[in-house]
């Protein structure tokens, strides 16, 4: 008998929904996807089925994948539109947004109202790029010894790999490490060629000192590229949720072990200056823009 094909759903057409929804297809699992705006569902890629209704989209799948804009979204696709109870005995909720700590103890409050169903926290660590191309660093959590074999072949097909971080919650930790990490790296980026530039040094003759030194992570270079190229409008991942995210890891400290973070502080100080001056939409390394609209 033939083995049944696995279905995923993805509940969110965006950046990274849409490209997760993609490779999930691509390599061989049945994917739906769904979004509030029904368009951005049917424009995800070929092979992706775009389901207009969220009940829909859900009882047919054997992983649902939530991957909306924050933890507002999730919740209410969730439990206010009842998402949790229309999904099949024995499948997966895996919640895979960046929704902070509060958002992750909401979002498992609301799975265990179905003591049938898997939740899983599973964030991830990557842009647009990496989950085209299954290259995607899976930030998990949950009680792994209970998680089905789609949820395996997921991020089989979406990661080059999955660290496993122990109960739910822990996954979104690192993700809130990882998202403190990338924006000090993007704002000093931000800050350096904007020296540089004032002291009459190109983009080009700093990256020739540091390209394959210690000192220059492949993301940062990539990001420098793409200033140079004037390119930041093809947003990877938006500023506006780059700066959401530095926010919730600000909160999530002074809701733990309160300590002062000025850097971060800062950052998130200037990033809502550039959200509010139109540069949200643009992607992350916009952060040198709004510097140089700050003169």
């Amino acid at each position: 008998m033939a083995q049944q094909q696995i279905v995923v759903s993805v509940l969110g057409c965006g950046i990274m929904g849409s490209a997760i929804a993609r490779r999930s297809q691509h390599m061989g699992l049945h994917t739906i996807a769904w979004d509030r705006n029904f368009e951005r569902a049917r424009k995800v890629g070929e092979g992706v089925e775009p389901v207009e209704h969220l009940l829909g989209a859900v009882n047919k799948a054997d992983v649902v994948v939530t991957m909306l804009a924050d933890a507002g979204a999730v919740l209410s696709v969730m439990d206010e539109h009842r998402g949790i109870d229309a999904m099949k005995e024995g499948a997966a909720w895996v919640q895979m947004a960046t929704i902070g700590l509060r958002g992750i103890m909401k979002a498992e409050q609301i799975a265990l109202q179905r003591s049938d169903v898997v939740f899983v926290d599973a964030p991830v660590s990557g842009t647009k790029g990496p989950a085209e191309h299954g290259q995607l660093v899976i930030l998990a959590s949950g009680d792994e010894s209970k998680v089905p074999q789609a949820v395996h072949a997921l991020f089989r097909a979406i990661g080059q790999r999955t660290v496993w971080f122990g109960p739910v919650g822990r996954g979104t930790r690192m993700k809130l490490v990882m998202n403190a990490w990338l924006a000090a790296l993007m704002e000093g980026l931000a800050e350096t060629l904007t020296v540089a530039d004032s002291l009459d040094i190109s983009a080009q003759e700093f990256e020739q000192v540091i390209a394959g030194g210690p000192l220059a992570p492949a993301w940062a270079i990539a990001k420098l590229h793409k200033i140079e190229a004037g390119e930041t409008k093809d947003t990877e991942f938006p500023l506006k949720w780059a700066d959401k995210d530095v926010h919730l890891a600000l909160d999530a400290v002074k809701e733990t072990k309160p300590r002062s973070l000025p850097e971060l502080e800062s950052i998130a100080e200037a990033w809502d200056r550039a959200v509010a001056q139109g540069l949200g939409d643009y992607d992350a390394s916009a952060a040198y823009l709004a510097l140089q609209t700050s003169r």
